[in-house]
């Protein structure tokens, strides 16, 4: 086992092997119920734009509140924040199997429920960032955001695969209320664990303020600023596996449900590769190959468009999975070393704020092109999207490096 641990250096840390294995079971439940409502929604609506408009509800929250979410994170014990969000979740879920069991299957309560659940996300997942440092400290940082990247795509792997066999002998609801108890692990973890988190001490501005004062640290800084952008644009583009997997698997390969969770399945299993080789070192890419990984993204997704065959789009998958997971952990890497500690929550905030709240306009987007183009071709129009956008912005590097 020393040996097995000596490879990943966040894992020496025994607060955060509690975290990391306690969190696995809850990411299991988040994938199960994720591909349960996004099918169900499919089912009921056979839209891709009903589709996007879900997952546009759900990153919505973040777009409005991360802001605000990052200041507020700043000021409070991290540790303390986490252990309110879990028992939200696990409130949220429980509400939403509720609603299902009592016959109340409607599109609209599923938006709202979407929304509520985005709410959270835009508290949770900032603090869970800005608490990696004081979990693990620096020297370990980019091991810690590897192996989260790891588990939530084994977990992405496991998930959608469990969630179609559940849902051949369990209901919609009994597959929400099962995500609720699969929360209790992580929130017992987040009482138990010892960790000092100690909020921001200094003079407390108005709320404003602060977000501008986290604004300018960004802008100021060439990094940050070029990361956070690359992030808006490969999350808004290639990330929306949820309005393309179900549509390509249907529409092009005719798998239907078990054609959707196997591409979820392929793409956690190369995000996942990629996530364990990324957490056995403590050192992060640099800006120009964090770049290439970017466009490669973009390249993959075009391949993909032009295959109907299964194992050729498997692959493609794997790997984009792979891609598109060390361009995610390099960047939020890069982003929190070059952060000054008393700043985390709100960049934390800033990076949710685009990693997440330009999904919905994302989902919005490429949901549209889906269905005016075609799954196939408006894949590979998003492709080439991404891969434009990118090149703009390494134009854009150069000019202010």
């Amino acid at each position: 086992m020393q040996k097995i641990l000596s490879f990943f250096p966040a894992l020496q840390n025994k607060n955060y092997r509690l975290f990391w294995i306690t969190g696995w079971i809850a990411l299991v439940g988040f994938w199960v119920q994720l591909t349960a409502q996004q099918w169900l929604v499919y089912r009921m609506t056979d839209s891709a734009i009903l589709l996007g408009t879900l997952s546009a509800f759900q990153f919505l929250p973040s777009l409005l509140f991360t802001l605000f979410s990052g200041v507020w994170i700043d000021q409070h014990n991290k540790r303390k924040i986490l252990v309110a969000t879990q028992a939200i979740y696990i409130i949220e879920s429980a509400l939403l199997g509720l609603l299902l069991f009592f016959g109340y299957e409607n599109y609209y309560w599923l938006l709202f429920f979407a929304f509520f659940c985005g709410t959270i996300d835009a508290f949770d997942m900032p603090a869970r960032l800005a608490f990696m440092p004081e979990l693990v400290g620096p020297k370990a940082l980019h091991s810690a955001i590897s192996l989260n990247s790891a588990n939530f795509n084994i977990t992405r792997m496991v998930g959608p695969v469990l969630a179609a066999f559940l849902l051949t002998y369990l209901s919609y609801s009994s597959v929400f209320f099962l995500y609720a108890l699969s929360i209790l692990p992580i929130l017992w973890t987040y009482h138990r664990i010892n960790v000092n988190s100690v909020p921001y001490t200094g003079r407390k501005k108005h709320p404003l303020k602060e977000i501008i004062i986290g604004l300018k640290v960004a802008k100021n800084n060439s990094i940050i600023l070029c990361d956070l952008i690359g992030i808006a644009i490969v999350s808004g583009l290639v990330l929306n596996f949820s309005n393309f997997a179900p549509l390509f698997s249907d529409r092009v390969l005719n798998k239907g449900l078990s054609g959707f969770s196997t591409i979820l399945f392929f793409v956690g299993m190369g995000a996942m590769l990629s996530g364990l080789f990324s957490a056995t070192s403590q050192n992060y890419f640099s800006q120009k190959k964090i770049f290439i990984i970017g466009l490669i993204c973009g390249f993959l997704l075009i391949l993909i468009s032009l295959t109907s065959s299964f194992l050729p789009a498997m692959i493609l998958f794997t790997l984009l999975g792979s891609a598109v997971i060390l361009f995610i952990v390099n960047c939020n890497t890069a982003i929190q070393m070059a952060t000054p500690a008393e700043y985390t929550g709100r960049i934390m905030g800033l990076y949710t704020f685009v990693f997440l709240g330009v999904a919905p306009f994302g989902s919005l987007f490429t949901g549209f092109i889906l269905e005016i183009f075609g799954t196939a071709r408006g894949m590979g129009i998003i492709g080439w999207l991404n891969i434009f956008c990118l090149l703009a912005l390494g134009y854009y590097y150069k000019k202010i490096k």
